[in-house]
């Protein structure tokens, strides 16, 4: 994961576990590879807010990526099974330490595993009851700068912005009646 990456990736050590214990070497390569993918910005999942009140509320701070073996298009799923293993993950402040130069939030996996039976949910849960867990400050992510915008776009956005700015604000045409 390179220094230019939006976030800086600090997994909970569990989350090594998790992926051994998935079926496949197939799946555990697929998982590294989202995980990787969702510390530079490249993939992004559902935020747990949106569950509904028999989740638990440890997770409405959190995030969810769904994968399995096929690839598949949320919007085009005919007659396939939903992806069944899931990664469970929250965005974080940067490190408070002084000396610590890199000031990226910070994405941590909770937990990989399967939907079934919530398995992937029931461990970021426990995982967050512990006390150090717990303690971490969650964090919105900032939205990145959508990519393969090209220098000419970057250069038309700021003109307009500053275009806008540098326009005359129009004054009123009269005084002011007060009833």
């Amino acid at each position: 994961m390179a220094a230019s990456d939006p976030f800086r990736g600090d997994h909970l050590p569990q989350v090594g576990a998790d992926i051994l214990q998935l079926k496949s070497l197939q799946l555990q390569k697929l998982a590294l590879i989202r995980i990787a993918q969702l510390t530079s910005g490249e993939a992004k999942g559902t935020r747990l807010e949106r569950m509904s009140d028999a989740w638990p509320m440890e997770l409405r701070d959190c995030w969810k990526l769904y994968f399995d073996e096929q690839e598949y298009d949320e919007g085009k799923r005919l007659n396939r099974q939903a992806p069944r293993y899931r990664i469970v993950y929250r965005f974080l402040d940067p490190l408070p330490d002084p000396a610590d130069r890199d000031r990226r939030p910070r994405l941590q996996v909770l937990a990989v595993g399967p939907r079934y039976q919530a398995e992937a949910y029931e461990r970021a849960v426990s995982r967050l009851a512990r006390p150090e867990v717990a303690g971490e400050r969650t964090v919105q992510p900032a939205r990145p700068a959508p990519q393969g915008r090209g220098r000419r776009a970057e250069e038309r956005s700021r003109r307009a912005q500053e275009d806008q700015r540098l326009q005359p604000r129009p004054t009123s045409a009269g005084p002011r009646h007060q009833r």
